[in-house]
């Protein structure tokens, strides 16, 4: 017979069962190499997840999942139960229910509702991820080949994602909420409840939550909203219960349960998964709406295929464009935000072509090309 403590420590991937449930998919810290931690020096933690089942104050219950990083097992069930009362509080966390299975949760995305429309909350966020993280994530969901499913960017709302609320309250939102990191540290919340169909995602804004990761380099939050965007989509991890051993395709894929660094494209196991949750019958849907073209742009050089969209719209709608330069009958153009008009040599419409274009930061937008 298993123990509750043996239960405790039982990783799973999880499946709803409960009729009403609410599902929440917790992105954690992969823990530093073997031994230390990269930036503190302590000895390195160890990855534990964690499932509850909580029943809400008001509302219909609650599941969650989560890891931590934390120096043991006993630790990293107190950071578990700790972060799932401040997400439910006055919840009472009771086992039993839950069932593991690589699946869908229990609901899919009709036709009807897909694309799929996402909007983003920005307050709280770090400087250094704007609404071009999660339009990046939107897009990358929206191109897997051989699927229907498509996202839509929502643009920016006022909302708050309702996970913390008795329910949901009509839009799937993307925002923000300082979470405590003092003895594990949850990155992204994603949340679905089965009686209506409305998910969202709550990210971290605690700072210590880009810097825990014990990984060389600062907290990838695009990778991490590329991941809890496969929760919003459908996909549930990819390693199957109890979390190993995983093959490698598994390993590979965004929607593996530790965060290992930068990944900001999908692997062939997720392109599966989706493959196999919205199969498009053959066609292969467009990247976005002919009247909705996303761009990304990365710190540095970016080249693109720009829209028909004025130079002047480009300039505004990515404030972080700093030159634009394109080769046009037989010479180089450019576009310098420094320079007044009368001294730019790339202007008017610009016709649909490769550009390369320089930002010391990174920002998106959606464009819509001129009729």
């Amino acid at each position: 017979m298993r123990t509750a403590a043996s239960r405790d420590r039982t990783i799973a991937v999880v499946r709803l069962r409960l009729a009403g449930l609410l599902f929440i998919g917790i992105l954690t810290l992969l823990p530093p190499p073997p031994g230390m931690n990269a930036r503190s020096g302590r000895a390195a933690p160890g990855n534990q997840s964690f499932t509850f089942v909580v029943q809400r104050p008001e509302g219909p219950p609650v599941l969650l999942q989560f890891m931590v990083a934390a120096s043991g097992p006993e630790e990293a069930a107190l950071a578990a139960r700790r972060a799932a009362s401040t997400l439910i509080p006055g919840g009472h966390i009771a086992d039993g229910g839950v069932s593991a299975q690589w699946a869908s949760w229990g609901w899919k995305w009709s036709t009807e509702e897909i694309p799929v429309t996402v909007a983003y909350n920005p307050a709280g966020a770090p400087s250094s991820v704007g609404p071009h993280a999660v339009i990046a994530g939107l897009q990358t969901w929206s191109s897997v080949p051989d699927s229907a499913f498509a996202f839509r960017y929502g643009g920016i709302t006022e909302k708050a994602a309702s996970i913390l609320d008795t329910g949901p309250d009509g839009e799937n939102v993307i925002s923000w909420a300082s979470m405590e990191c003092s003895a594990g540290c949850v990155l992204g919340v994603t949340s679905k409840e089965s009686t209506a169909h409305e998910v969202d995602m709550l990210l971290n804004s605690n700072p210590e939550a880009a810097t825990r990761s014990g990984l060389p380099a600062d907290l990838d939050w695009r990778t991490v909203i590329l991941h809890e965007l496969g929760h919003v989509a459908g996909l549930e991890h990819s390693c199957p219960v109890p979390f190993g051993p995983c093959t490698a395709a598994e390993l590979a894929a965004v929607m593996h349960y530790q965060y290992r660094g930068v990944q900001r494209s999908l692997a062939p196991d997720d392109i599966a998964g989706m493959a196999a949750l919205y199969p498009s019958g053959g066609s292969v849907p467009l990247p976005s709406s002919p009247a909705e073209v996303p761009v990304i742009l990365d710190p540095g050089w970016n080249f693109l295929i720009l829209p028909s969209v004025e130079t002047a719209t480009v300039a505004a709608e990515l404030p972080c464009l700093a030159a634009m330069y394109a080769y046009h009958d037989g010479s180089w153009k450019a576009w310098i935000r420094a320079l007044p008009p009368g001294m730019q040599g790339l202007s008017g419409l610009i016709p649909a072509g490769a550009y390369w274009l320089y930002a010391p930061a990174a920002c998106g937008a959606i464009l819509r090309p001129a009729a």
